[in-house]
């Protein structure tokens, strides 16, 4: 059994003034790791699927350090589309990982430790350059690497910041998936099998658990603040003021659990 915390899209700022459509990013990723820290079990590890700043910058990832030290076990990142891969890796303690792609400006690469005795657990980088859009695209070095790593003996994860399919919102399905995600998710299904228990996902600011081909895709909404994700609608409108979510994963040999805390938040500072 492995028991794996699952969030995403903090925000962070400079400093701990920055609002993100009037809530403190800050005050708000306190709470949510005041929530994960209350927990009456201790995870084995914890995954951020991106977007760690709002904007490339060495105090704001210099801060989201220091706000989510006391978590306390190995913790993962993903590159979201706000997030500088170079300053992340600088500033952020990682759990330990392979790096599956040479060099410094992609992180592709498969978790180690005590987690990769159970399961293979891999991280993609889908971020393209800022001109080109909020989507993702991950290149074919990565899907070569992961796809070579693939045992077929264990449990198979696959986090990146962004979905690869459609989940039924206009807006979010034109603007915010990974552009070659149908052939992402079809191979790694061939490959893995039966053994691919999810792939975890951020980026959309909402919810998400659906099935596609089989295989589950999971997200996780963000604590700074939610988009709406109507069938048709042909913009994306910000809520602010919800509550502070993250989900719970629990692999098993037989499935995968995943659990969604929103927990009251008693007022943006």
């Amino acid at each position: 059994m492995l028991e794996v915390i699952h969030i995403s899209d903090t925000h962070f700022g400079p400093d701990r003034s920055l609002l993100i459509r009037g809530s403190n990013a800050c005050a708000r990723s306190e709470a949510l790791v005041e929530a994960i820290s209350a927990l009456p079990f201790t995870p084995d590890l914890i995954v951020h699927t991106g977007d760690v700043v709002n904007d490339p910058d060495e105090g704001a990832y210099q801060l989201a350090a220091e706000v989510l030290a006391p978590l306390g076990v190995p913790v993962y990142y993903a590159t979201g589309n706000h997030d500088d891969v170079g300053m992340m890796t600088s500033a952020m303690k990682f759990g330990p990982y392979e790096s599956l792609i040479p060099g410094d400006e992609v992180l592709c690469y498969q978790m180690g430790g005590a987690a990769a005795d159970s399961m293979e657990l891999f991280v993609l980088d889908g971020k393209v350059p800022p001109e080109d859009g909020p989507h993702g695209f991950v290149s074919e070095d990565q899907i070569e690497a992961v796809l070579s790593r693939i045992s077929g003996e264990k449990p198979v994860a696959v986090f990146l910041h962004y979905p690869l399919t459609p989940i039924g919102s206009a807006w979010i399905d034109e603007h915010l998936l990974v552009t070659n995600g149908d052939s992402i998710h079809e191979r790694l299904r061939k490959k893995a099998g039966e053994h691919l228990r999810g792939i975890f996902s951020g980026h959309l600011h909402r919810g998400l658990q659906l099935f596609h081909h089989g295989v589950l895709q999971s997200g996780v909404s963000s604590p700074a603040c939610e988009f709406s994700a109507g069938p048709g609608d042909d913009f994306c409108d910000f809520l602010t003021g919800g509550p502070i979510p993250f989900n719970h994963i629990t692999f098993t040999e037989e499935s995968t659990m995943v659990k969604s805390y929103a927990l009251p938040f008693k007022g943006d500072c």
